[in-house]
């Protein structure tokens, strides 16, 4: 098992709205790269897209609660793996952190880790962003 890890986002709003926002696999659509997003599909409890370029990617809504948010994959291609968010409020504010549970060898971690890094740093990066408009 290979862990990746995003950077720790301080978002401005309390974890309950975070992880209300991200408890719907329908609003992920919102934090993803769009331009490497196609074939989007989503309802209450899983969601499904293709990255432009390679693998099409099937999660479902493992867990949700007020500290953390957990997605699995559905598909054993291109390998199993979970989404962690992880969220940590300190008056009226979050610590937000993304990781990536990946079922894969070595060599295939460290192929992996640029991408899915800067695909972590993105997702808390967008959901920084959201909240700061408000």
């Amino acid at each position: 098992m290979a862990i990746f890890k995003s950077d720790t986002f301080l978002v401005t709003v309390g974890n309950d709205v975070i992880s209300n926002f991200l408890c719907d696999p329908k609003n992920l659509i919102e934090i993803l790269p769009q331009d490497r997003i196609e074939d989007w599909k989503a309802d209450d409890t899983t969601c499904s897209f293709k990255i432009k370029g390679l693998a099409s990617i099937f999660l479902s809504l493992e867990s949700a609660e007020k500290h953390t948010v957990i997605f699995k994959s559905n598909s054993e291609k291109p390998f199993s793996f979970r989404l962690i968010v992880d969220l940590v409020e300190n008056i009226g504010v979050t610590d937000l952190s993304a990781r990536f549970d990946a079922d894969v060898n070595a060599f295939m971690g460290t192929m992996l880790k640029g991408p899915l890094t800067n695909f972590l740093n993105h997702l808390g990066a967008e959901i920084k962003a959201k909240y700061s408009e408000s």
